[in-house]
């Protein structure tokens, strides 16, 4: 009998006694360390390799998340679903902490990982950008939120490698899953024992189709409107978005553009959300939150320009951004209302008064990072719930800009824009899922925004946003055989929603 067998059985039992004295139910989480592997690639090979009936099989059925941030060295795939957090409308953050925390206190927890970042029972998913959930069929599945504590979970970091192994135990001493099989499913991923080559034989050339979901008039339409509600004191920015719906005569393959993204944008957050046969696919440049102990860090991202064709031309247009004072101004609505929100529940709240730039591949930003101390009894999740929706991806005033775009705009962001993460017994982190899509087989939707203020010029926001959809749409060619990544806006057909 293996070693996280014995444990997770003698834990097991423990929990079951206390579930039936207690009368709740009560989480069983053991994390042993495992030599080093691909959290990526451990679950590819389990989805690809796994057949009905299978342990693996079942737990990817039931849920799935993969977050990294490659520049950071730090991954983790998880599997399954020990339990599930759902809840809607505008108490949904506060509601999930609850649950989350009624659940720890009394969790049988055994950590032999301790040095390793979210080791120990993690609680893994997202939100939507609205209260009440996405309203149409392309976002069948995700909900006002969706969130799970996996029942196995793989973390790579540069302390280390762990496999977590979560069961819920009910109150009658029912056990969510079978701790045998688990372990021994564990195991095959610590000894190395899972196959991690996969079919390579090359598919027929596809065919890549792009049709933008509103016209370009239509969208330099809104953004005007947003311009005439700001020069008339009524906002001072709002963010319009904007989706390109692509068709493939091949499926698109999800593992190759989370392989791509990470290879790609190594300064983003690369993340993947399975539900109901559709996957939420991102690397987003943009930190919501982070915690580590007491000590956060949030992200002021706001002010774009394109990449340079040559390095001089590159360096020129870095200056540029620098010295804009549209761009300036846009991004230092978004870095002071990060300040004035986290001074709300925090001490210590520090950011430079200049920004610095983050580069990606075919676009610079300004970016501020802003620290602070939380105060004692605050969490991630009341961060996420006090920062969202940011100026960055709503506007400001925030409720006079969510008004806007509810009349104005009429994309159904769904997950667009919200925070997706994870959150661990010692913190967790959040992203604003940016640069992101809705993948369902052959079809994908992408999603891009711009932040509008009294100096914006709708045909440059327009081509703006053309530059942020690049992201997905160059993963998507890259997960198809024989597609062209170049995205050219005049080729792309357009149509009403």
């Amino acid at each position: 009998m293996s070693s996280i067998k014995r444990k997770l059985e003698s834990l097991v039992e423990a929990a079951r006694a206390r579930a039936r004295a207690d009368g709740r139910r009560v989480l069983v989480s053991v994390s042993e360390p495992m030599n080093s592997a691909d959290p990526l690639a451990l679950l590819e090979s389990l989805a690809r390799n796994s057949a009905p009936g299978d342990t693996a099989h079942e737990l990817i059925s039931a849920g799935r998340m993969y977050w990294e941030r490659p520049a950071d060295g730090f991954a983790m795939a998880g599997i399954g679903a020990a339990a599930m957090f759902e809840h809607s409308g505008a108490r949904r953050f506060v509601d999930t902490d609850i649950e989350w925390k009624a659940l720890i206190d009394g969790a049988v927890i055994q950590n032999d990982s301790r040095d390793v970042p979210g080791s120990g029972p993690v609680l893994m998913g997202g939100f939507s950008f609205a209260p009440d959930g996405p309203r149409t069929a392309m976002w069948s599945g995700f909900e006002s939120s969706h969130l799970m504590i996996p029942a196995l979970l793989v973390t790579s970091t540069p302390a280390g490698t762990c496999v977590t192994i979560n069961i819920l135990v009910a109150s009658d001493g029912r056990a969510s899953a079978d701790p045998g099989m688990l372990a021994s499913l564990a195991d095959s991923i610590s000894s190395g024992a899972l196959p991690v080559n996969f079919d390579a034989s090359e598919p027929a050339a596809a065919e890549i189709n792009r049709t933008n979901l509103s016209t370009s008039e239509e969208w330099r339409e809104i953004v005007q409107a947003a311009i005439t509600e700001i020069h008339a004191g009524r906002l001072e920015k709002v963010v319009v978005a904007r989706a390109m719906h692509v068709s493939s005569s091949e499926t698109i393959d999800v593992f190759a553009m989370l392989r791509h993204l990470r290879s790609t944008y190594v300064q983003s957050f690369v993340f993947a959300i399975w539900q109901s046969g559709r996957a939420l696919v991102g690397a987003s440049p943009e930190r919501l939150i982070r915690i580590t102990g007491r000590e956060v860090e949030a992200s002021s991202l706001a002010g774009t320009i394109r990449r340079g064709a040559t390095p001089s031309e590159d360096a020129a247009n870095i200056t540029m951004l620098l010295e804009s004072a549209k761009d300036l101004a846009e991004h230092a609505a978004v870095r002071n209302e990060l300040h004035a929100a986290l001074s709300d529940s925090c001490d210590d709240v520090r950011a430079p008064r200049k920004p610095s730039i983050l580069t990606l591949p075919h676009v610079h930003h300004l970016h501020t990072s802003i620290r602070a101390r939380l105060r004692e009894n605050g969490s991630v999740l009341d961060l996420v719930a006090q920062l969202h929706p940011t100026p960055a991806v709503g506007g400001s005033p925030r409720d006079e800009a969510l008004r806007f775009l509810e009349k104005h705009e009429s994309l159904d962001r769904g997950w667009y824009a919200a925070p997706v993460g994870w959150l661990g017994l010692d913190g967790g982190e959040f992203a604003v899922a940016l640069r992101c899509a809705i993948v369902d087989d052959d079809e994908a939707v992408l999603f891009a925004g711009c932040g509008i203020v009294a100096d914006s010029d709708p045909d440059l926001e327009y081509a703006e946003s053309t530059l942020k959809l690049q992201a997905m749409d160059s993963s998507i060619a890259a997960s198809v055989p024989g597609a062209s990544s170049d995205l050219v806006m005049t080729t792309v057909s357009e149509r009403s929603l």
